[in-house]
């Protein structure tokens, strides 16, 4: 009768630990496959130069991901903690 009223409103610790794990950083991954494959002449010329290509974008995409997911967070914070 008297203990403290359940807020309705998450706080940002109850958040935290519902969110889905961020992956490690995966360039060191991505600079392994790419020498991999250089190392092994599994690919021409061309065919090299468009898998970089396309391990570059992926390289890219995967921090623009993490840089979101920062600015979420920072964002949820600031408006949790007003």
């Amino acid at each position: 009768m008297f203990g403290r009223k359940k807020s309705k409103n998450p706080n940002l610790k109850t958040l935290k630990k519902k969110a889905p794990k961020i992956p490690d950083f995966t360039c060191t991954d991505v600079d392994h496959i790419i020498s991999y494959v250089e190392d092994k002449d599994l690919l021409n010329r061309t065919q090299l130069a468009y898998f970089k290509r396309r391990m570059e974008k992926l390289r890219t995409s995967n921090e623009k991901l993490r840089d979101s997911g920062i600015y979420w967070y920072e964002e949820i914070k600031k408006l949790l903690h007003k």
